[in-house]
């Protein structure tokens, strides 16, 4: 018998076959019997010679009507009928799909009566970026609504057992290959039959609270399963007869028009029928006490009646929701002020932050501008299901400025978690999964991470750190979904610390899975390469096979990070071993589709070769054999050959598209000297080592750690000093005392190149010493980078140690043996080639993502605006005096004016020059009088240096020639004067050198350097 994935791969080998044959009718026919079945009941053939365009692109439209309005709960067909004018449009067409349905839309939204939403159907598959872009084109263009199905889709929903009958009439495939109906499907639930045969048979109802729970769960199961949809009429009126037998039981009666509200929602996806109960059951609320539970519903219900309204499914108004959402607050109020005991309190805390953590309420002006309705509420109930199925977090929910009122919920949940000691079994369970859906809203507030850990606790405390480790992978998924993926991170590395804590060697490896990905997502393919290791490690380890794919997953994903860092042919003998591995552990193995990792490297092996070929020839001795010995080249050589004709880029233009991707300079790894390079924070790291395995293996410890570290710390503000930071790997065989580790580049031997970092042979260390050897070298070069001052450095340190940076680092066994694949061989049959990374000579320049840029106050917290626009007026009292005749000799010389222009244009105010001239002239003068000006200054020197910048120029002075100020001495003038002022900031410059302008472009940037200014005289 065929797996389901198995029979939908035979219906899509057929739907390919309809491309070739160019078959549209049938495939139009097909297309509307899965339309009539799953998406739109309403939808009758367009007319016209399709070929000739006769239908307007249209194949097919939705018809009106108003019996999904009038008979509202009683057929399949109104469940799934539409008031919107739907149209379908169908192509067969195999080549240039994105421009066939751009011109099909056209067509579509060009002629005949208005359009509200297109269901594009092709037998192509389209991946979920492009679909993205062409549903952006339709909503933009023609303000429209656009679904496409694609092959995978169509044969997936085809190969179900009620839709298999369209496949053996339109697609011809074998009847035989019917799929079996699961006994969910065919044969229902033994206790729904059960209770459906003894409702219908009931004919009288006392109205209990015990009938209504009877009821329940077969109410819900029917709105929520398209099987048994056809009993929900019954259902709902048996609902409706509970109901009217409970009278004046308003405990009953709100939880029954509670299922009742439910079950229309999302079984006929409208509340139109059951406004009127909508409206009842917040007006019992206003004037009835109830109970907490009921509290919990009816926000609930406040929801859907917002999820509803963009829709135009309900009737109820947006000042009614607002009405109603403001009397729940009230009610809240009041009962947490007579709350009778912890318990209650902690349960009503609770609900009064699920209130405020909600989407504020809809706006007339809001529903005015809406240009997309949104999900139907069954589909919002598929995802949900297919996500716990497959277990997927849910999407994630509003921004901030869309949140009812973020600060009152933060009140209530520390109030809350301060609370629980006292409330131990308080349930929590819906409160925290609001909590982490909403994590991207609320991460920005002070009292996040204290009611984030409180409730981590709570968890860990009653279900366990695997229960732990699902919640802090559904803040991670939310955050990602929402763009903050350094956020991301930490609730990750959370995340895979509780599931292996947990025992749950699989929820720990999808963990660092993920966490590979948003590594090399940030451009740091070294920490994306140590997590790709250590889910192989840790899937390699257990005795599940069902995770010995990720050895071979885990394996080919180093191998794409290691050509995303250029280390090509590194890439190219891991991915070997990778391929031994899919084919070992991987059913189907060679499937692109069902392995898209593999499919991304064989692309990246193609670009390899074709590189190599055309550029360096000399490194296809090391590849070729790789190649061949996989029987790889049987998927290389047809892709190469498509794209034969193609024309190459040279090696300038090779180097430019890396470096606009943020990759590795191409071919690194090959020659003498292997080098990594990477860009961050402003920063652009070049760390080169010799080629040998010792040397590789540490330094891409060194690599791998200093990137973890630069993403735990790019959300701090570091004042780093833009520039290039070159640092040299050595090896000890020994055990290298802490103070040896890290040599500065200005205490190295003229010539030598940036800091050197020597670090102890890997497996020398225990793994704690290993670690801290490695991350020291890592910081100590990052905070010579660094402006900050020590105080602020060792709080900044100590916030990093605190959010977990140690297990971060390590994961489940030291670097270099999770990495250690190569044999020596290999390293000397690489380091021997003359022909090497490209471009080898010019500066490099990745590009960092943009997920990098750190989200930042405007100022730094040293900043003090009173106190420098103080200081910029003492600068011009002061200044003028030690230059008051050489600045009118300047103003007559034209060509330093010159200078002065182009030096104002690029930001610089009176009292740069100011400073700029003083500080050349006096250091002049300084110099006639004998002082020593050198970088050996005394302090006595320096005092007297200071004595002549206070006193006035006089007409007996040494004239300082206008050539002295050129533009390279004026911005070296201007940054020596800020380094000054930076120390009285409290900060430290730890550079040996650095360029003027990197250095002052923080204090523009942080400082205000460029903009501050005061009122004064023109000094030229």
């Amino acid at each position: 018998m065929n797996s389901p994935t198995q029979l939908a791969t035979q219906i899509r080998f057929h739907l390919g076959s309809l491309g070739e044959t160019n078959a549209h009718h049938p495939f139009e026919q097909l297309c509307l019997g899965l339309t009539r079945r799953r998406l739109v009941s309403n939808v009758i053939p367009a007319t016209g010679p399709v070929a000739a365009g006769g239908d307007g692109g249209r194949d097919a439209e939705s018809f009106w009507s108003m019996l999904a309005k009038e008979l509202p709960d009683t057929s399949f067909f109104t469940a799934l009928a539409t008031e919107e004018a739907v149209v379908l449009a169908v192509t067969a067409q195999r080549d240039n799909v994105p421009s066939k349905v751009r011109a099909d839309l056209s067509k579509v939204c060009g002629n005949g009566e208005p359009v509200d939403r297109v269901i594009y159907f092709t037998i192509t598959p389209v991946d979920t970026a492009k679909r993205h872009e062409l549903q952006a084109h339709a909503r933009n263009e023609y303000s429209i609504g656009l679904d496409i199905w694609d092959a995978q889709a169509i044969a997936n929903e085809l190969a179900s057992p009620d839709l298999f009958y369209l496949a053996v009439d339109f697609l011809h495939v074998p009847s035989t290959l019917a799929p079996e109906r699961d006994e969910s499907d065919g044969d229902l639930p033994e206790w729904y039959v059960e209770t459906r045969d003894e409702w219908r048979t009931r004919s009288e109802h006392v109205g209990s609270m015990g009938e209504f729970l009877d009821l329940r769960e077969a109410l819900r199961f029917s709105s929520f399963n398209l099987e048994v949809r056809a009993d929900l009429p019954d259902w709902l009126g048996s609902a409706r007869a509970l109901r009217d037998a409970a009278r004046s039981d308003a405990s009953v009666i709100n939880r029954i028009d509670y299922e009742i509200i439910i079950a229309t929602a999302f079984g006929l996806n409208t509340l139109k029928p059951v406004d009127g109960a909508l409206r009842e059951y917040f007006d019992r609320l206003a004037s009835r006490p109830t109970d907490s539970g009921v509290l919990v519903d009816a926000i609930t219900l406040l929801r859907l009646a917002q999820a509803n309204q963009p829709r135009g499914e309900t009737t109820v108004t947006v000042q009614e929701v607002a009405g109603w959402a403001d009397n729940l607050q009230a009610i809240l109020g009041r009962e947490l002020a007579a709350a009778p005991g912890e318990n209650t309190r902690v349960s009503l805390l609770g609900t009064a932050a699920m209130l405020a953590l909600g989407p504020r309420e809809f706006t007339t002006d809001d529903l005015d501008e809406l240009t997309v309705a949104g999900p139907r509420m069954s589909d919002i109930y598929h995802e949900m299901s297919e996500a716990k199925r497959e277990g997927r977090p849910l999407s994630a929910s509003p921004e901030i400025g869309e949140l009812r009122d973020l600060d009152a919920a933060m009140a209530h949940l520390v109030d809350l978690v301060a609370s629980l000691p006292e409330a131990p079994m308080a349930p929590l369970e819906q409160l925290m999964s609001i909590f982490d859906l909403t994590a991207p809203a609320l991460i920005d507030h002070p009292d996040y991470f204290r009611v984030r850990s409180a409730l981590d606790d709570a968890t860990v405390e009653r279900e366990g750190k695997a229960a732990a480790g699902d919640r802090t992978q559904s803040r991670a998924v939310a955050l990602l979904q929402a763009d903050r993926p350094l956020d991301a991170l930490r609730e990750i590395h959370a995340a895979k610390l509780n599931w292996l804590n947990g025992d749950a060697a699989e929820g720990a490896a999808i963990m660092m899975l993920l966490a590979s990905k948003v590594y090399s997502d940030l451009g740091f393919a070294l920490a994306a390469k140590q997590y790709a290791m250590s889910a192989a490690s840790i899937a390699q380890g257990t005795d599940d096979p069902g995770l010995a794919v990720l050895v071979a997953r885990g394996i080919i994903l180093t191998a794409t990070y290691e050509h995303q860092a250029g280390q090509w042919l590194t890439a190219t003998h891991t991915f070997r071993i990778g391929i031994w591995a899919q084919s070992q552990l991987a059913g189907d193995s060679w499937s692109f589709e069902r392995y898209p990792y593999f499919e991304n490297m064989v692309v990246d092996q193609c670009f390899i070769i074709r590189t190599a070929a055309a550029l360096r020839p000399a490194v296809l001795s090391v590849i070729d054999p790789v190649v061949q010995s996989t029987n790889l080249d049987a998927l290389v050589e047809p892709m190469l050959e498509t794209v034969a004709g193609v024309e190459l880029l040279d090696e300038r233009a090779s180097v430019d598209s890396a470096d606009r991707s943020g990759l590795g300079r191409p071919f690194s790894d090959v020659g003498a000297v292997r080098e990594y390079s990477w860009a961050a924070l402003g920063n652009v790291w070049v760390v080169t080592t010799p080629n040998d395995r010792a040397h590789v293996l540490a330094a891409e410890r060194f690599v791998a750690a200093t990137q973890i570290v630069l993403a735990e710390l790019a959300t701090e503000d570091l004042l780093l000093v833009p520039g290039e930071i070159c640092v040299e790997i050595e090896v000890s065989d020994s055990r290298m005392a802490s103070e040896e580790v890290f040599l500065r580049a200005g205490e190295r031997d003229p010539g030598a190149s940036g800091h050197r970092v020597r670090l102890t042979r890997g497996g020398a260390l225990a793994v704690d010493a290993d670690q801290l050897e490695v991350v020291s070298a890592a910081i100590q070069v990052l905070v010579t980078q660094s402006l900050l001052g020590r105080p602020a450095l060792t709080a900044m340190l100590e916030r990093t140690f605190e959010r977990g940076l140690p297990h971060m680092l390590t994961c489940v066994r030291p670097y270099d043996e999770l990495v250690d694949l190569h044999k020596d061989e290999f390293y000397e049959e690489i380091r021997v080639l003359s022909a090497g990374i490209l471009e080898p000579g010019r500066r490099r320049s990745p590009q960092p993502p943009p997920e990098l840029t750190p989200r930042l106050p405007a100022h730094a917290a040293a900043y003090d605006h009173t106190a420098a626009l103080e200081a910029i007026e003492d600068r011009y009292e002061m200044l003028l005096r030690p230059v008051r005749l050489t600045l009118p000799r300047l103003a007559a010389h034209s060509r330093f004016m010159g200078l002065v222009s182009d030096l104002r244009a690029e930001g610089w105010k009176d009292w740069h020059l100011l400073t700029a001239i003083a500080n050349i002239v006096v250091n002049k003068r300084a110099v006639s009088r004998g002082l020593n000006m050198t970088r050996s200054i005394t302090q006595a020197d320096f005092d007297k240096f200071r004595a002549i910048m206070e006193e006035d120029e006089r007409s007996d002075d040494a004239e300082t020639p206008a050539d002295a100020f050129t533009e390279d001495q004026m911005w070296f003038h201007l940054a020596n004067a800020a380094a000054a002022t930076a120390r009285r900031l409290g900060l430290e410059l730890r550079l040996d050198r650095f360029e003027p302008r990197s250095f002052l472009s923080v204090l523009g940037d942080r400082f205000n350097y460029w903009d501050d200014d005061v009122d004064h005289e023109p000094i030229l």
